[in-house]
């Protein structure tokens, strides 16, 4: 049974900026980018442990053909998945 999984507003705020930035390069680019995040959320709910743990407890799946990098948690008690960020490689991380 997959994982219900839950986007925190930080990560949707990600997410919006992404689909602007790449639909105001490319006609519908950003619509592909946002379909691929729904197939990489729907990948990480099926097997969430499939994924490498960076910083304690945080998880990290990178994203082919876009330079992000899906961060989350996974909550075993409540069987779902915290997604934290999807975090654009190409910036600098906030000190």
């Amino acid at each position: 049974m997959p994982y219900t999984i839950l986007v925190t507003p930080t990560a949707t705020d990600d997410i919006a900026a992404a689909i602007e930035y790449y639909n105001a390069l490319a006609t519908d680019l950003g619509y592909r980018f946002a379909d691929l995040v729904a197939e990489y959320f729907d990948r990480i709910a099926e097997l969430p442990t499939a994924s490498a743990v960076r910083y304690r407890n945080v998880r990290c799946k990178p994203m082919k053909r876009f330079p992000y990098l899906i961060t989350f948690t996974i909550d075993d008690a409540n069987h779902s998945v915290n997604i934290l960020r999807v975090f654009n490689t190409y910036q600098e991380p906030l000190h």
